[in-house]
């Protein structure tokens, strides 16, 4: 029998039990933790506040990709301003560019609505992220039923203390009383097969203090291959004494700097880099020719061309010239 000559319900059971074996997130393995939301706040009622402000939190190392968040009772509840609630805290990725992280709070029987601290190295908030970023979103594809948000964390600055570090997840207790509509799945079903919608009310979903968040970390800049412009050891080199800069390294080398760059220039157009990271590559590449490593300083060439800069190449034959004088 094919799906189209099923009645709804058994449409809609197929279609469940379909997607179930190929979600990105075991719901299945956490069904405690999104099955009761009154069970979840009376727990809550009990639970005492853990610290006395951010700097005390524990922070476990956020890493690149894939962090499944189960966030119940065993984890730490603080009183926020909005009052009591669970929490996790994260330390964001080191040495990285600019961080693309979407965080996905699963629908089950509750769901949580999350809210997003971030704070910089000395454990003061830089943003607060609610409502207006988290918002539902339907099935899809490998995606479940959730609510969803995504977090651009800036990486212009390495080393500034005053750069997102921290990231705090949390449910807030002022949206505990609330619910989320979900798509009902036959609807979801009969959009995915361009039929008819039944007259079906769509479920209420419970707010709960505790939850089931899926995190994924993106390191932008190694997804464009240009990771390594952030590690410290660039900013961090110690320069060469001047009895190791032989002129005659820097004049020989220069020789054969354009042919050098041309057989490594990017063979496709990179978009226009950012006027801060720029800045960035032209003060690395003088401060590599200063100090006689004229092969550090071509291949910041080489990487800042590749993101996009439009005057690493003039940057560079300028420093050589100034090494000459």
């Amino acid at each position: 029998m094919t799906l189209v000559k099923m009645s709804i319900a058994a449409a809609v059971t197929v279609w469940l039990t379909g997607c179930a074996g190929n979600m990105g997130v075991p719901l299945q393995e956490h069904a405690a933790v999104l099955d009761n939301a009154e069970q979840a706040k009376q727990a809550l009622s009990q639970a005492s506040n853990c610290c006395a402000g951010f700097n005390e939190f524990q922070y476990a190392n956020l890493p690149e990709g894939e962090t499944l968040l189960s966030l119940d009772g065993k984890q730490p509840s603080y009183r926020f301003d909005e009052g009591m609630s669970y929490f996790a805290a994260y330390r964001l990725p080191k040495d990285t560019g600019n961080l693309y992280i979407r965080l996905a709070s699963q629908v089950g029987k509750t769901v949580l609505q999350p809210k997003v601290i971030m704070l910089d190295a000395n454990f003061k908030v830089t943003r607060v992220l609610g409502a207006s970023v988290f918002a539902y979103q339907p099935a899809h594809l490998m995606d479940a039923d959730r609510i969803e948000g995504k977090v651009f964390v800036d990486r212009s600055m390495p080393g500034n203390p005053a750069s997102e570090t921290y990231m705090v997840v949390y449910a807030p207790a002022d949206q505990l009383s609330g619910s989320t509509t979900i798509l009902h799945p036959a609807k979801a079903f009969a959009r995915a097969n361009n039929t008819v919608e039944p007259n079906i009310k769509d479920p209420v979903i419970p707010h709960s203090p505790w939850g089931l968040v899926q995190i994924v970390v993106t390191d932008m800049a190694k997804a464009q291959g240009i990771e390594a412009v952030f590690k410290p050891e660039y900013a961090d080199k110690v320069a060469m004494s001047q009895g190791q800069q032989a002129a005659g390294v820097a004049a020989t080398t220069a020789v054969a700097t354009s042919t050098a760059l041309v057989a490594t220039a990017p063979s496709k157009p990179a978009p226009a880099m950012l006027s801060e990271t720029e800045a960035f590559y032209q003060s690395q590449i003088e401060k590599a020719v200063k100090a006689g490593d004229i092969d550090k300083a071509m291949q910041l060439v080489n990487e800042a061309e590749r993101g996009g800069s439009t005057r690493a190449k003039s940057v560079f034959v300028d420093a050589v010239k100034k090494s000459q004088k």
